[in-house]
């Protein structure tokens, strides 16, 4: 099973390059997470938390996400809504097949009144939902609500919800009792759907992809090549350099005078330096950033391979390469290709 730790949500935070701080959007379905945490110790400002599909039971550690909108706990363990009192800008809640009880329906409803922005509540697909009267009670008791199971709210439901809401009080308090008694004297199947099958099918289903990846012939690199497609080559069919930015990084090209020039490279800020390769050559530069390319000409003049420098800075993650100009009087034709695996960090003192 999965821990949501500070190294995933980075992981996860590749498109805001690793940066948790105003991250915005986090993706961590399907991952056989059981546990909701460090999401409010590290992503203040996350508006779109998508926690679909794993074997979260209990709502937890999400009250101080105060700009939440939309949080989708979808096919989870969940059966009570709680928690989220404090997540004052949450529009959008999605439950659908979970396992939220009649029983809890009452607790779960009280605690959405707090949520005063809520437009949307998804509970397709759980118990409660036996219930023939829940979308009346939830009209009434959600006047915020605008749409319940993706169907708008009308307002004849909201209307009769509120004149009969007295007698779905009690109504409610007459099933949950049923239901508790009933769940007490129900001998457990276990071939019936419930949180511990769910919990069993997900450990069988990862132990098997475990088995399943262990039997993979294992890749000898992280520069290993499809011998299909082969690697991007280095010249033109004219005999040129080729010119590409495979990986779309920003980057800068400076040509300072006749001495030198500098590159910059801006991959992300977290990422791990084993995973670029440079290939220096007096003619040109080629960087491999976990497979993609970029790779600029030098033209109208070469460079001295062996007085380059190539440094990763430590306060943004950027990649520079410090190349010197060949000096005419000084050129040599046989200077060989420098290959560097691990670019230094720049001292932020010298920045």
């Amino acid at each position: 099973m999965s821990r949501i730790t500070t190294e995933l949500l980075r992981k996860r935070a590749e498109h805001n390059e690793g940066v948790l701080s105003n991250l915005e959007e986090i993706s961590l379905h399907q991952l056989d997470i059981e546990k909701i945490e460090n999401l409010d110790s590290n992503c203040r400002e996350i508006k779109i938390c998508l926690l679909q599909s794993n074997l979260i039971s209990k709502m937890e550690n999400l009250s101080k996400l105060k700009r939440l909108e939309y949080l989708n706990l979808a096919l989870n363990n969940i059966s009570k809504i709680e928690g989220i009192e404090g997540c004052e800008n949450l529009r959008k809640l999605d439950f659908t097949v979970n396992f939220i009880d009649i029983e809890d329906i009452k607790d779960s409803i009280q605690c959405l009144t707090k949520c005063i922005l809520l437009e949307d509540l998804y509970l397709t697909g759980n118990p409660c939902e036996n219930w023939t009267n829940l979308r009346l009670y939830i009209a009434a008791k959600l006047p915020q609500l605008i749409r319940y199971n993706s169907k708008d709210i009308l307002k004849s439901e909201r209307i009769e919800g509120l004149q009969r809401l007295k007698e779905l009080e009690d109504e409610l308090i007459k099933l949950s009792i049923e239901n508790i008694e009933k769940k007490k004297s129900q001998k457990v199947d276990p071939n019936t759907y419930s949180k511990e099958s769910r919990v069993k099918m997900y450990k069988e289903t990862s132990e098997a992809r475990r088995k399943q990846e262990e039997a993979r012939i294992v890749k000898p690199d992280p520069w290993y090549e499809d011998p299909k497609s082969g690697p991007t080559p280095i010249f033109n069919t004219d005999g040129s350099v080729r010119q590409c930015n495979e990986g779309k990084y920003k980057f800068k090209f400076d040509d300072y005078g006749p001495d030198e020039v500098i590159i910059e490279l801006f991959v992300p800020k977290f990422m791990d330096t084993s995973l670029i390769k440079i290939d220096l050559n007096c003619k040109y530069i080629r960087i491999d950033v976990k497979g993609k390319i970029t790779q600029f000409a030098f033209e109208g003049y070469d460079v001295e391979v062996d007085k380059s420098q190539v440094l990763r800075s430590q306060t943004t993650g950027a990649l520079q390469i410090k190349c010197k100009k060949y000096k005419k009087d000084t050129k040599n034709q046989n200077d060989i290709i420098l290959i560097s695996h691990k670019p230094q960090e720049e001292n932020p003192s010298k920045k």
